[in-house]
């Protein structure tokens, strides 16, 4: 079965996952007051935009909270499917997992200062896209995330919240990069063969709901298949329990939203 599959997602992509490059990382204000509500103001009243691209699907990055005093930020980043026009359809998607991560931090450490971005900063790839079933798409993502990390540079406290194919993103981006915690949620893998290879410092969470049905491929030939699963034991990773819910509900209120609040914003886990 797995040589059949691997035959599968080699015919799928020699066949129609030629990518041209992909865009370039979105343009990041400095981080300061004065110069992000300029650009705030930009992008739009009401809402705090870093970065809009509406060219194809779409791409943005918002913060909520205040970013240039916050200590600590927590950036969700999204699996596939997502552009502008799905920017805050439910709790998986970047603005509605941005908004459900800051309130429950608010409440949960009323004391801590902290800021959430719900991160669209890559081409996030179409299921019926052949290029969804490697890394390519993960790779360009994962330069951009870099370009964010390093914007924020002289933060206390940096954390990583990945859903799905975002946990692709992440693993892709985790070498040298500078973060405490990264959390993986419904991951299909990391990119990676396993823990070491992420060749990171931080903390590599993951998760997997009791009805996650989540194509793990457990695969990585150049850039196809995601690797290991780092919801195994073999990977490596800090692995808890993520509740009964299915792939998109790991933010709903009520699920194990305030476990993965909590390891984002202390490196540890709490909450039911």
């Amino acid at each position: 079965m797995r040589r059949i599959l691997l035959g599968l997602m080699l015919a799928l992509t020699v066949a129609g996952a030629a990518r041209q490059p992909g865009p370039p990382p979105l343009d990041l204000p400095p981080i300061t007051a004065a110069a992000l509500a300029e650009r705030y103001a930009v992008n739009g009243p009401g809402r705090q935009f870093l970065a809009v691209d509406r060219t194809g699907d779409g791409r943005a990055i918002e913060v909520v909270g205040d970013l240039a005093a916050a200590r600590t930020v927590i950036v969700f980043v999204p699996g596939t499917g997502y552009g502008l026009r799905e920017f805050d359809d439910g709790s998986a998607a970047p603005g509605g997992a941005a908004r459900a991560l800051y309130e429950r931090a608010r409440a949960l450490a009323p004391g801590t200062s902290v800021a959430v971005i719900g991160w669209l900063g890559y081409d996030a790839p179409e299921m019926t896209n052949p290029s969804v079933a490697t890394t390519v798409p993960a790779d360009e993502g994962a330069e951009a995330l870099r370009s964010l990390v390093s914007a924020l540079r002289g933060k206390e406290r940096i954390a990583l919240v990945c859903h799905s194919y975002g946990s692709v993103v992440c693993g892709r981006a985790a070498p040298g990069l500078p973060v405490a915690d990264i959390v993986a949620l419904g991951s299909p893998g990391m990119g990676v063969p396993g823990l070491a290879e992420l060749r990171t410092p931080a903390r590599v969470w993951a998760t997997l709901a009791a009805r996650d049905d989540v194509f793990r491929p457990g695969v990585l030939l150049g850039p196809i298949g995601f690797g290991a699963d780092p919801n195994l034991p073999g990977f490596g990773a800090r692995r808890f329990d993520g509740g009964s819910g299915g792939h998109t509900g790991y933010l709903r209120p009520g699920t194990v939203l305030d476990r993965i609040t909590t390891i984002a914003l202390t490196g540890a886990i709490s909450g039911p």
